[in-house]
């Protein structure tokens, strides 16, 4: 009998303590911890335009794609002797070395000078190049060897053709320049200022479809759609005057882009740009950033490159007189 009783003790114990460790939070939280964390999953509720956007309206500054730049290590892959491009450093602000691109955004960081409103998102972004996770750019091996080449006659320039596009006061390329930008969002549009040459972009969202093939424009055509809150940007019919970046000093007429900007929160947005160029990459690749919004208060200035540069005559001398 004193037996059968020490056995429904027991039984009784284990079933309290099961019972009590259902109720207790997981790995040691109290409940306040797991409410935290539930609100922090919560994605950020923006304000709303008169059309139902997501209101991102405001002065942004880019950090990342800058991983494209001259001095990032994502530009073509591994250095070697014959790169002219590998007597430049690393910009570890830039870049990440992670395979997936993820880095730390200082508190105090900003980009190009812009004043930047509240902190950086919490938690590592994705910086640079993210795909491939070598950092190696897929090209098509005869196109990287004609690009080197031809990288090779741009210093000193051995013709108009070799003088970078910005040198020429021309429309930046792809990932030239990091602001500061200006977003507007008329009725079914987003509309993109930059300060750097004033270029206009603008993204239709009525849902028409691209121009058509015959009509080549400097930034291309672009039509994009919301998903929750990010935009999804997708562009064609890009003309030969433009370029990647100064490493990639050109593009070709069968590029296609998809961006993604993401509203982390009120001030940050994350970026991301799937770049497809059957004609100079074996596959598509991709490469990511943060938008960060400027201070209240601050303007896009005025900006002037043709006026009274000397670019040109100081590559090819002065003009012959009449």
């Amino acid at each position: 009998m004193r037996r059968r009783y020490s056995h429904a003790i027991a039984v009784l114990a284990i079933l309290t303590t099961v019972w009590l460790g259902w109720w207790m939070p997981a790995n040691g939280q109290t409940p306040a911890a797991g409410k935290a964390a539930t609100a922090a999953a919560i994605p950020w509720n923006p304000p709303r335009t008169p059309d139902g956007q997501p209101d991102i309206q405001g002065i942004y500054a880019r950090a990342g794609v800058g991983g494209l730049a001259v001095e990032a290590r994502e530009s073509n892959g591994p250095h070697g002797s014959e790169n002219p491009l590998d007597a430049t450093a690393d910009n570890p602000l830039s870049v990440s070395d992670r395979p997936d691109g993820l880095r730390n955004i200082p508190k105090g960081f900003n980009v190009g000078g812009t004043p930047v409103a509240g902190p950086p998102p919490a938690e590592k972004r994705r910086l640079g190049l993210v795909d491939p996770s070598n950092k190696v750019l897929p090209w098509k091996p005869e196109e990287d060897r004609k690009r080197r080449d031809f990288l090779k006659l741009t210093n000193p320039s051995a013709s108009l053709r070799y003088v970078e596009y910005d040198a020429r006061c021309a429309l930046p390329g792809l990932f030239l320049g990091n602001g500061p930008f200006e977003f507007i969002q008329p009725s079914k549009e987003v509309v993109i200022l930059s300060e750097y040459s004033h270029f206009t972009r603008v993204i239709h969202l009525d849902g028409r479809p691209h121009v058509g093939s015959n009509i080549r424009l400097f930034l291309g055509d672009s039509v994009g759609h919301w998903e929750g809150n990010t935009l999804v940007v997708d562009t064609t019919n890009f003309n030969e005057f433009t370029a990647f970046s100064r490493e990639i000093p050109y593009l070709s007429d069968a590029l296609h882009t998809i961006e993604r900007l993401t509203i982390v929160d009120q001030n940050n947005m994350d970026y991301e740009v799937t770049v497809d160029d059957p004609k100079l990459f074996a596959k598509p690749w991709k490469t990511a950033g943060l938008y960060r919004r400027a201070k209240k208060g601050y303007e896009i200035m005025e900006y002037a490159c043709a006026e009274g540069s000397l670019t040109l005559e100081n590559i090819f001398g002065k003009p012959p007189s009449r």
